[in-house]
């Protein structure tokens, strides 16, 4: 079932209500995707924007179900990544950074209004990645990392409608990237390192996605094919954590 579109009369142009196709599929991997090991994203990550986010700034989620996704450092005691990666009832996650440091964290808030949880961590175990300035500009060069439990963990692309929302999950933007199941919760990068948001679904992930979530086996993100994603934007983000944390931006 294909996504509806649909312009909105507001400023700056090409913004974009993009209502979920039946099925839409998060981008969590599951316990079967994990008998396969992918590099390192840090690794991975060397020579692009996302190096430095990669490095210090992300970490591998686990949430104990066998799950998998990401997670990003907010502030010096929390890390942002998305609801759907906790099960109902989950109390926190592990955490391991690219260096093989891991954590335990505490589930601190979860958003009723969009796919974003905040946990809280060890202080300094996740350093804040500088936020991008600018709204994101159709056609602008974007990088994504991710923890899947196979193939290549950083995934390049362009924004493709700068402000989208999706219900459920958000507002933020789509791109065009080759994003895999287990980029969930991850950074997304502009050409300067600054962190936009975090990839969050597959607002239409067809047959391909149907068979990923059976299997365990995402050819097609394998295949590296372009593929829209949704991007949860980091200053709706960082606005609803601070709410769920009882605080306001300075």
């Amino acid at each position: 079932m294909p996504g509806d579109f649909r312009m909105l009369a507001a400023s700056p142009p090409r913004r974009a209500l993009l209502r979920a196709a039946l099925g839409s599929l998060a981008l969590g991997s599951s316990a079967s995707l994990l008998a396969g090991c992918a590099a390192p994203f840090g690794q991975q990550a060397r020579g692009t924007p996302a190096e430095a986010i990669a490095t210090g700034g992300s970490a591998v989620l686990y949430n104990g179900q066998g799950g998998r996704g990401a997670a990003v450092g907010f502030g010096t005691r929390h890390v942002l990544t998305c609801a759907h990666l906790l099960e109902a009832g989950a109390t926190g996650a592990r955490l391991r950074r690219a260096d093989g440091a891991e954590a335990e964290a505490a589930l601190a808030g979860r958003s009723a209004r969009m796919d974003l949880a905040v946990l809280c961590v060890p202080p300094g175990f996740l350093a804040a990645a500088p936020r991008a300035a600018e709204l994101p500009r159709e056609g602008e060069a974007v990088w994504a990392t991710g923890a899947p439990g196979f193939g290549p963990a950083i995934a390049q692309g362009h924004v493709e409608a700068p402000d989208a929302e999706m219900p459920g999950f958000g507002r933020g933007f789509t791109a065009r990237m080759p994003a895999l199941l287990g980029y969930s919760g991850g950074p997304v990068v502009d050409a300067s390192g600054r962190l936009m948001g975090l990839t969050a679904a597959l607002p239409n992930p067809g047959a391909a996605g149907a068979l990923a979530l059976l299997t365990g086996a995402d050819l097609d993100g394998l295949a590296r094919r372009d593929r829209q994603v949704f991007v949860l934007g980091i200053r709706r983000a960082e606005a609803e954590a601070l709410r769920l944390l009882g605080r306001t931006a300075a």
